[in-house]
């Protein structure tokens, strides 16, 4: 069976030199291609060469696993075709002739193919870091991907001596603009990128009337006559890194906080830590630490972890250097869980007896406001918050192709946990004066919360300092 090219696959002149790279030997490979350049397909065409000239395991990670089995597992090429089917011929019947495909398993995402290897969908917010590793792996729209997966899975690929693609359009100048210009730098990598204007692929498009566009800039003019944002016709097909992430939540106060200081490290004490939770038992969950200092609030730490028991967390908390004043955890915490019978809620004060209390329940749409608030009240994040900067800054408004706007929510993906977290930490923060001047108190419209909700930080504060007083006495 010829498997140079799987199913008759014919790449295009600048797919075919990301191809060529790859089949020389590259291990490493950054490639930033403009949207509807054919990435993914192009990317899992030369996997598929892969798995059969060396058997092992071999993964496509999306952003978010959900966002793979709509866009890839569950996919259609533009001429309706099944894209794995094209790519894995025999993945819809791997009974008929000509099959590559030995079995699937719908649930994880995976193919088994004939020649021993194994194929496999993941999403960035679900890295399994257990069994046998990769020996080659595709990160694909890795600018919207959480830069954790990367770590967590180079030192399989370095035990393996297995090889890695970043293929991507650009999303401001975040951790894969970090890996570009690393790889142009550095000759063992391949490095491309590809706009609009370079490959040529308009030729082959058609416009609404039927007809193939004459240039790149009818087709970006069309899109900007249609409502496309400029800055996002720019992003897609000039792959222009100079703006920040179009739809970015709250990338343009990040990127503020950094240019005054405030994502550089600094010096704080170990008590009076407050932690702010965001609670996931089948998801991630995430927690930030924090405390506050004169005129704001310091982030001094923050992890997140998948599919790990509460017993996990309390591991995770209670081994850090850290005295705590308050758990904060979302609303959702009092649910009874079907394993134990009991909430979290209840689970956590029996573990931390009075440093457990509900945060107030605000909408989507306040608490996103409450940490635009924050982030212009001297917050600082240590370098150990890292991944929750990282976080922070990547969530976004999807936009809706169709009615051409922004949706009204941000986007759930591997950015939304943290993300969550940090709208309870503003929340329960702008819910106290603390913070406001005292001389403008009067002019504050106050967040109106259920009472039990209603807490000043002076008084956990002087709660923090009861308890250490009534141990000392003992």
């Amino acid at each position: 069976m010829n498997i140079s090219l799987p199913n008759g696959f014919i790449p295009r002149p600048y797919q075919a030199r990301f191809m060529r790279a790859m089949d020389k030997g590259c291990r490493k490979a950054v490639w930033v291609v403009h949207r509807r350049g054919g990435k993914d397909l192009t990317a899992l065409h030369q996997t598929c060469k892969a798995a059969h000239q060396r058997i092992g395991t071999y993964w496509h990670v999306f952003p978010a696993f959900s966002q793979a089995r709509k866009a890839i597992w569950e996919g259609f090429t533009r001429d309706g075709q099944r894209i794995l089917e094209q790519v894995f011929p025999g993945f819809l019947d791997h009974r008929r002739a000509g099959s590559l495909v030995r079995r699937i398993d719908q649930q994880q995402m995976a193919i088994e193919l004939k020649c021993g290897s194994i194929w496999r969908l993941l999403g960035s917010d679900r890295i399994e870091v257990v069994g046998a590793g990769p020996v080659g792996v595709v990160f694909s729209e890795y600018a919207l991907s959480s830069p954790r997966a990367r770590n967590l899975i180079q030192p399989m690929l370095r035990e393996n001596g297995g090889w890695q693609a970043y293929i991507s359009t650009p999303r401001g100048s975040n951790h894969f603009k970090e890996i570009y210009d690393v790889a142009t730098r550095d000759t063992d990598w391949f490095c491309e990128l590809q706009r609009l204007r370079d490959t040529g692929a308009w030729a082959a498009w058609e416009n609404a009337k039927g007809q193939f566009y004459d240039s790149a800039d009818e087709v970006m003019e069309e899109e900007r006559q249609n409502g496309m944002p400029p800055a996002l016709v720019s992003q897609e097909y000039d792959c222009d890194w100079a703006a920040a992430l179009v739809g970015s939540v709250w990338g343009d106060l990040i990127d503020s906080c950094a240019r005054i200081g405030g994502l550089g490290p600094f010096n704080h004490p170990y008590d009076n830590v407050f932690t702010s939770w965001d609670l996931g038992l089948s998801d991630s969950t995430a927690i930030w630490f924090w405390q506050l200092k004169d005129g704001g609030v310091d982030l001094i730490d923050f992890y997140e972890e998948h599919g790990k028991p509460l017993s996990h967390y309390y591991d995770v908390v209670e081994n850090k250097p850290y005295s705590y004043v308050k758990h904060w955890l979302p609303h959702d915490a009092r649910q009874t869980t079907l394993a134990s019978g009991v909430s979290i809620l209840n689970q956590m004060l029996k573990r931390w007896p009075g440093q457990v209390t509900i945060g107030p329940n605000l909408p989507v749409l306040d608490g996103i406001h409450a940490v635009r608030w924050l982030l212009q009240q001297g917050v600082r994040f240590h370098p150990r918050t890292e991944d929750g900067v990282a976080a922070l800054r990547q969530y976004h408004y999807k936009y809706d192709e169709e009615k051409k706007t922004f949706a009204v929510n941000p986007e759930h993906d591997w950015a939304s946990h943290a993300s969550d977290a940090a709208r309870l930490l503003a929340s329960v923060v702008k819910m106290s004066d603390l913070l406001q001047p005292k001389e403008k108190a009067s002019n504050v419209v106050p967040i109106i919360g259920p009472h039990h909700n209603r807490y000043k930080l002076e008084e956990l504060f002087a709660e923090h300092s009861q308890r250490v007083a009534s141990r000392r006495r003992i």
